[in-house]
């Protein structure tokens, strides 16, 4: 794959979705879907479900996460995740990892707004508002 071909906003450290999948396991045992309209409401670009369920897996074999199917319901049977004791560990090992990651995205606007004077707006452009408020809309719980 070419990464010069990438979208700047789609690019990512190798690994970055792991603390947020890890934050939003520990307040919910939930399902993949869910999970990604998590990661979507806290500012992740889109995740396609692929790049998802392959972390999810490798989480779960590192020991991380477990998982069950969960029949109860309506419809298909999910598979449910949470976190295990282990993945409680990397999360808060994660928390200096992002930090170091604020202070140099910190230090980018400090120098930015030196250079132009002014501080770029950390709003979504009005394309990305439209995208995120349709889908904050829909019923996360609901899928």
């Amino acid at each position: 794959m070419d990464d010069s071909k990438t979208p700047i906003g789609k690019k990512l450290p190798k690994n970055f979705m792991t603390p947020w999948v890890l934050l939003v396991l520990k307040q919910w045992n939930i399902h993949g879907y869910l999970i990604m309209q998590y990661l979507n409401q806290m500012g992740f670009p889109e995740v396609d479900h692929a790049t998802l369920y392959k972390e999810l897996r490798r989480l779960e074999s590192d020991g991380y996460i477990e998982s069950e199917w969960q029949t109860d319901g309506n419809g298909p049977a999910k598979r449910v995740y949470k976190i295990t004791e282990a993945g409680e560990e990397l999360l808060l090992g994660w928390t200096d990892v992002v930090s170091g990651y604020q202070r140099m995205i910190n230090g980018f606007f400090d120098m930015y707004a030196e250079v132009f004077g002014f501080r770029p707006s950390t709003e979504p452009s009005p394309d990305n508002a439209k995208n995120k408020s349709k889908s904050n809309n829909s019923e996360i719980a609901g899928g």
